[in-house]
């Protein structure tokens, strides 16, 4: 008795080839495209950071009763938390972020109230800017 033989159950040589040019296609594009996302990313998430320290220095001289001072290193790219001029913390930019501008430092009275207005700008190797914004009277801390 001679048996039949069933067709295998492989792939052909043109399906595979087709479905590795699919995938090689699509990992070109996603390493093109990536990593404009995480350098738009890193600026959101610094300035993110940046936004809520600033809040927490003002909510702890007030709820304290002492004053903060945060200082801004332009050239290294860091910034440093103090209560009463002893350092409490130093907060390092993300890589590629820059301050774009020179911030001055910036101070809490026991009230919350800054002793000076400032903008504070941050930018990505793409050019991109975030400004985290204090007002000079109220101390509102926002974003733009």
């Amino acid at each position: 008795m001679v048996k039949n033989k069933k067709p295998g159950k492989g792939f052909t040589l043109l399906e595979l080839i087709l479905v590795l040019t699919i995938l090689a296609g699509t990992g070109f594009m996603l390493v093109i495209k990536l990593p404009l996302k995480v350098h738009s990313q890193s600026l959101t998430l610094t300035s993110a950071q940046l936004l809520t320290e600033l809040r927490d220095t003002r909510q702890a001289a007030m709820s304290e009763n002492t004053w903060y001072k945060v200082k801004f290193y332009y050239g290294p790219g860091y910034y440093q938390i103090m209560r009463q001029g002893v350092r409490v913390k130093q907060i390092d930019l993300e890589e590629g972020i820059v301050f774009a501008n020179s911030p001055p430092d910036l101070i809490f009275n026991a009230r919350g109230i800054p002793d000076v207005g400032l903008t504070v700008l941050l930018k990505n190797a793409e050019g991109e800017i975030k400004k985290v914004i204090v007002a000079p009277v109220s101390g509102r801390i926002r974003e733009e």
